[in-house]
């Protein structure tokens, strides 16, 4: 008797010790990165596939690229705003292979220029509606993002965007955004204004001080030097060109490529960040495994994989998410695993 209850009291001070090993949390960021950028294009510069494309496909990045609905065509072509010279702007042909690349397609108004805030709600919601059901039209997949035009924006304007179908929406204010934002529909940027403003080590500074917030960039154009397009703007001594080298903008990615961020386009880090706030993490252990399960309240449709980080007594183990399993070496003391919220994670002791 005395035997049985000295192993009853071992069992189960073996079994506190073991919990007390165990613990899992959402990482604030996907695969616990240190902090989140979005590479954002507006207008639809036909350089922007030519140039910006090959550089973020060699360094594996995806960007949010926006387009006014006027301006796109079947295939690339001519156009500008009153005013201003041509640009070849990007055609259907072009937003598609981006967007089958795994690019995100935005939305920067059926016509470029600032929605009138004394307006009426529904006649705001009404005029942003029209170009993200011509993009979800030509595209086949929901729009979920708008670039305000010349980032014009207030609370009146984030209430249309919302009744419009938005989840997210890009301003200016030259600011970043925290890992938790405010409002989703009035998301800060920083611009690139030129081709030397920032300079390369202002714009790795500003990298340095994105550290675990969410970093949104804003891009224009890209002209090649000699270009006639470069020799416009400097005939006319434009301080603020929104244009830059090809060159500049691949050590402009060089530089990011090193900081070990997590690169995304504006709604995969948007959908984290609103599964991250809605899943709660219920843990408990049930014949010697552990069980992990993602509860949430929201009936908001979840596709973006979170992060989940995982403390472990055990040095190898197999893990079960949605049928699937896996089997990790645990040599840092935790390991990282993704799944969805409203999925369960089992984990048991492996040889």
């Amino acid at each position: 008797m005395k035997r049985i209850l000295l192993m009853s009291v071992f069992l189960w001070w073996s079994n506190q010790m073991t919990a007390q090993k165990f613990s899992a949390g959402i990482c604030t960021w996907k695969d616990d990165k240190p902090s989140a950028v979005s590479i954002t294009f507006d207008d639809a510069s036909y350089t922007q596939y030519e140039y910006a494309y090959p550089v973020l496909s060699k360094y594996h990045f995806n960007a949010t690229f926006s387009l006014v609905g006027e301006w796109t065509k079947e295939q690339a072509s001519y156009s500008a705003e009153p005013g201003m010279f041509e640009i070849k702007k990007m055609g259907w042909q072009e937003i598609r292979e981006l967007q089958k690349a795994g690019n995100e397609i935005a939305s920067h108004g059926y016509r470029h220029r600032r929605y009138d805030r004394r307006l009426p709600l529904d006649t705001l919601a009404k005029q942003m509606k029209i170009n993200k059901t011509l993009i979800e039209n030509h595209t086949g997949a929901t729009c979920y993002t708008i670039h305000y035009p010349y980032s014009f924006a207030n609370d009146k304007t984030a209430l249309a965007a919302k009744k419009a179908g938005f989840w997210f929406g890009r301003t200016g204010n030259e600011n970043y955004n925290s890992d938790t934002p405010s409002n989703l529909l009035l998301l800060n940027s920083k611009a690139i204004l030129s081709d030397t403003v920032p300079n390369l080590t202002e714009f790795e500074n500003r990298l340095e001080q994105a550290r675990g917030k969410w970093l949104i960039l804003m891009y224009h154009h890209l002209f090649p030097k000699g270009s006639k397009e470069m020799h416009i703007l400097d005939y006319h001594k434009v301080r603020n060109t929104y244009s830059l080298y090809p060159e500049t903008f691949e050590k402009q990615m060089q530089i990011l490529s090193q900081k070990n961020y997590w690169v995304a386009p504006v709604k995969s880090i948007g959908k984290y960040i609103i599964e991250r706030q809605h899943t709660k993490l219920k843990t408990y252990r049930c014949f010697g495994r552990y069980i992990i399960k993602l509860k949430t309240k929201t009936d908001k449709f979840y596709d973006e994989p979170l992060t989940i980080r995982v403390k472990l007594p055990w040095q190898k183990v197999k893990v079960k998410i949605a049928g699937k399993e896996t089997v990790y070496t645990n040599k840092q003391g935790t390991i990282l695993l993704e799944a969805l919220p409203g999925s369960k994670i089992i984990i048991k002791k492996t040889k």
